[in-house]
């Protein structure tokens, strides 16, 4: 019997070697991961990335694609999507098969049922807080995009620069500042910089409590940067198109900590790609697609592609269409925890055209995710043999979610 490469994917320790000798061909090290650090340059989805807001904005038709709908002895319940601040009932075992340097991972699995979202919740230790490192920058960027929308509907952020209210330095457009503060490139700023900047358009209060009524998580704590001074101390947004700044700097205030959920991140990338899906109440305060869709082109950069060698390993890259891939990763090492850690949360859309061949519809498969892994520092090995181990231990565990996912196991 021939099996395929997704039931061999079944093997999972096969499945971390293999991931392991690709770490340790690429020479790779802490500062440079072979899936962590990959980068969009070499990705087959970068053509893809500028079609995101309209593969997005599809649903399946019913005859040509229909959607992947769990069996009827899923344990799983399919629950309409949230409405904005509604914490959703998440099954806390449905998870358990993650290796145990997971330590928190939230899955929200969608169907669409007459045309809008439902949802499957997965968690383990999903409502756990903790410190999500750069994964969280994606989170100022929804808050601008509310606020603006809020006051100005009709805007669309593609016409709108970040602009140094003190006259020092140039304007650049908000999507190629979001762009290079989640691809890492540096061409305006470093990431952590442009990300404190973008914290600098709502009070630390403000914007923690904007996180806490999107998500209905009353306990994260949203108060930190990122370890160093934002870009613009004093930066504005100005539209071209309305010739008018639309939102300044708030007032600063003391620094504290980033502490989330793995559901905190899975709620909101569900939001911003379903966008056009769920119900009005479950959407983003005010936000608007043509403003929304900015940050998801944006976040198609991300340099963290473990979905794409996912994709790749389970033998789908050739057998899916309209693929949508937007992520951001988050990573550090916590001299507190003592503890090398991987944060990733991602949306993943596609048509799995695999069906056709039996003259069944395509289906159309999506699920957001976020997963947070760590290892502890010291002992014997070197801090590049333990960050090697961790990425691709993390590889091989969103393989897995995918693979769930391709053969309906979920």
């Amino acid at each position: 019997m021939n099996l395929t490469s997704l039931e061999l994917a079944k093997d999972r320790a096969r499945i971390y070697k293999n991931y392991l000798q690709m770490e340790i061909d690429a020479k790779a090290n802490i500062n440079k991961l072979a899936f962590l650090d990959r980068g969009i340059e070499k990705s087959p989805y970068q053509q893809h990335i500028k079609n995101y807001p309209d593969y997005l904005k599809q649903k399946p038709d019913g005859l040509k694609v229909i959607s992947s709908i769990p069996g009827p002895n899923n344990p799983l319940k399919l629950t309409p999507f949230p409405s904005v601040g509604e914490l959703p009932q998440i099954n806390s075992q449905a998870l358990n098969f993650l290796h145990a340097e997971i330590k928190e991972a939230c899955v929200c699995i969608g169907t669409f049922v007459d045309g809008k979202i439902q949802a499957q919740w997965l968690g383990k230790n999903a409502l756990t807080n903790a410190e999500q490192w750069s994964a969280t920058k994606i989170i100022a960027l929804l808050n601008i995009v509310s606020q603006i929308n809020s006051k100005y509907p009709d805007c669309d952020i593609d016409n709108c620069v970040v602009r140094d209210g003190n006259g020092q330095k140039h304007d650049f457009f908000f999507y190629d500042v979001a762009k290079d503060m989640i691809n890492y490139a540096s061409h305006i700023g470093s990431s952590n910089s442009l990300a404190a900047m973008f914290k600098r358009f709502d009070t630390r209060i403000g914007l923690e409590q904007w996180l806490k009524s999107a998500t209905g998580n009353n306990d994260l704590i949203f108060r930190g940067d990122y370890g160093e001074n934002p870009y613009l101390n004093n930066p504005k947004i100005f539209d071209y198109t309305k010739k008018q700044v639309l939102l300044n700097a708030a007032v600063n205030s003391t620094k504290q900590k980033n502490s989330v959920s793995a559901y905190d991140l899975t709620r909101l990338i569900s939001m911003l790609g379903w966008h056009f899906h769920i119900e009005q109440r479950s959407r983003m305060k005010a936000s608007q697609w043509n403003s929304l869709e900015s940050i998801v082109r944006a976040m198609g950069y991300d340099t963290a592609r473990y979905v794409d060698v996912a994709i790749k390993t389970l033998g789908m890259d050739s057998l899916i269409t309209s693929p949508v891939i937007i992520s951001k990763l988050g990573y550090g090492l916590s001299s507190i925890r003592g503890t090398l850690e991987t944060v990733y949360v991602a949306l993943v859309r596609f048509v799995d055209e695999r069906p056709k061949a039996a003259g069944k519809p395509a289906k159309l498969r999506t699920l957001a995710m976020s997963l947070r892994a760590e290892k502890p520092v010291g002992g014997s090995s070197s801090v590049d043999r333990l960050a090697i181990e961790l990425d691709a231990r993390f590889c091989a565990e969103v393989t897995e979610i995918l693979r769930r996912l391709f053969a309906e196991e979920f």
